[in-house]
């Protein structure tokens, strides 16, 4: 492998990878309805943000330390602490993107084959993760930076340096992620086959973020009351804020540079620590690339294993659950979007519920916890449970395998079926013991939640495998992994979200229109029907497009391949 950048295969790889994006967005290929709705979905964010992060600047730039106002030192504070965060992620991201780009890209494989310099085949990577690092640090820092100079206003330098760190900050993102990339896969490699290790972890590390998220949502109620947020910055918390802040490289040396605060020095050292990432990502480059055109040649195989025979038979339906379950629980990706995320919707349901409820109660006096409860389950659940929509498309040639079994198409299908209604059963049984025990619902209330959480959960189910039959696509990889999600994750996310908030919001709105008129009591029973109702007919519906021309269906599929 050649140590030296050839700057024309350069070009070549790069305008590779353009086309190869270019062709995801060709008819038939282009995930429509998801592209639409990550466009919406940002740019809410994004609303949503500038509006919440304004009405904090107002509060924080006016909080005085030893008496004195100093909305310059504060204004500091809060871009540092905004820029790390932002840094960490694009860091997170980056390594996430180096070890999709080396170690599970398709063309890996054809590279390992052909005379393609080290540095040039890595080079090439960084510049497209490198170029999608832009895009997010504009999105990022121009709403950070716009909205703090809205409420600070800034010269023009403020704005110059913006345009600058869109820039220069990617780089130092991508230069600290290729240092991490590597012993990231170390550790990937190491916890593959440490199946409940990674679980636990998995579900550990997403429980934590969740606190963190619930702890921004009791900030964000804190901001809709009042001013009592205000009174939580005292001396004491201004001064670990202070130190905290102090000790916060190179973040505050950005913030530093962004409201000309020791601009030379803070340029020269963020300077260094580019070249260092630089000098650091040359050393690694052989080690990452060996590494990863080895993995991509063996097709990531392992030393074989012991195997275990069966402990005692399985009727057929059992046996085909248990192959569902291994399938996604000895697969990382999967464990973490589908396993660990169903078991801590609870506590997503749980933190919305404690600002909600009380935010309610306080704006317009008003009791709505069993209608609440009802849109949030609702809400996390169509979020939770997308593994139904890999039903078909994960088994990849395994598929063709079960089907030349003496097994009847309803057994292979509903052991699909059956699995995910038991994960999703566990999760809102969960989550309507948690609200049960912590004071919102009473013991019937509970039970009706977990009722109506599961036929909507049947519902998402029959309709997401029902689609995914009809446009499997099934992955080339050796693993069978499906690394992408497509339209029919798309659509079930968009149809579960649009349903939420229709029967969500009719029963909260219901709710809320009867107790202002003092109907409360006379009109409670509307919540039952509405919710009860729908979610009879979605699972009746949902059933019944499921099973429909099935038998025909599942003896005539003969594709799915990419």
């Amino acid at each position: 492998m050649k140590d030296r950048l050839d700057f024309s295969l350069l070009g070549a790889l790069l305008r590779k990878q353009r086309q190869e994006r270019a062709a995801g967005f060709k008819k038939g290929s282009f995930n429509a309805v998801g592209f639409v709705f990550r466009v919406l979905l940002t740019l809410a964010l994004i609303a949503v943000f500038v509006v919440f992060f304004g009405e904090f600047l107002e509060i924080y730039l006016s909080v005085k330390t030893d008496g004195v106002l100093d909305p310059s030192a504060r204004l500091y504070e809060v871009l540092s602490i905004a820029y790390a965060v932002i840094l960490i992620a694009m860091i997170v991201g980056g390594v996430s993107q180096i070890n999709r780009a080396l170690f599970s890209a398709d063309d890996m494989k054809v590279m390992s084959a052909l005379p393609v310099g080290a540095k040039t085949l890595y080079v090439s990577k960084l510049i497209t993760i490198y170029a999608g690092q832009v895009v997010f640090a504009l999105v990022c820092l121009l709403s950070v930076n716009l909205t703090a100079a809205a409420h600070a206003p800034q010269g023009g330098a403020f704005y110059a340096f913006t345009a600058l760190a869109c820039l220069f900050l990617p780089l130092l993102s991508v230069g600290i992620a290729s240092v991490l990339a590597l012993p990231f896969h170390a550790l990937k490699l190491a916890l593959k086959d440490r199946f409940v290790l990674s679980f636990i972890l998995v579900t550990l590390l997403t429980a934590a973020l969740l606190f963190v998220y619930a702890w921004l949502l009791q900030g964000v109620k804190e901001l809709l009351l009042g001013d009592n947020l205000r009174y939580f910055f005292n001396e004491r918390v201004m001064n670990a804020v202070a130190a905290f802040v102090a000790r916060l490289y190179p973040a505050n040396l950005i913030a530093g540079v962004m409201l000309g605060r020791n601009v030379l020095v803070g340029s020269l050292v963020v300077a260094a620590v580019l070249v260092a990432c630089a000098a650091l990502s040359l050393f690694f480059i052989r080690l990452i690339l060996t590494r990863a055109l080895q993995s991509r040649v063996s097709g990531g195989a392992h030393a074989p294993r012991r195997k275990r025979g069966l402990k005692k038979p399985h009727s057929p339906m059992a046996a085909l659950m248990k192959k569902e379950f291994l399938m996604i629980f000895r697969t990382p990706d999967y464990m973490f979007s589908y396993f660990a995320v169903a078991i801590v919707v609870p506590l997503m349901v749980y933190f919305c519920m404690s600002v909600g409820s009380s935010l309610v109660v306080r704006l317009i006096a008003v009791q709505c916890d069993l209608e609440l409860a009802v849109f949030l389950s609702l809400l996390f659940g169509s979020l939770a449970n997308v593994f139904c929509t890999t039903n078909i498309s994960r088994d990849g040639q395994m598929f063709y395998s079960v089907k030349a079994m003496p097994v009847d198409h309803k057994t292979v299908v509903f052991s699909k079926v059956l699995l995910c209604l038991v994960v999703t059963a566990l999760s809102q049984l969960l989550c309507a013991a948690l609200l049960c025990v912590m004071g919102y619902l009473s013991v019937l209330n509970a039970l009706f939640l977990f009722a109506v959480g599961v036929l909507f959960g049947f519902a998402q189910i029959c309709v997401a495998t029902r689609i995914d039959f009809d446009h499997a696509k099934f992955s080339s990889e050796p693993d069978g992994e499906i690394k992408e999600s497509g339209n029919t994750v798309s659509i079930i996310v968009v149809a579960g979200l649009a349903l939420s908030f229709l029967v969500g919001g009719a029963i909260v709105l219901a709710r809320m229109f009867f107790a202002l008129r003092g109907l409360a009591e006379t009109y409670a029973y509307l919540t039952f029907v509405i919710a009860g109702g729908v979610a009879l007919l979605s699972a009746a519906a949902g059933y019944f497009l499921l099973v429909h021309g099935l038998k025909s269906r599942y003896y005539r599929f003969s594709g799915g391949w990419l």
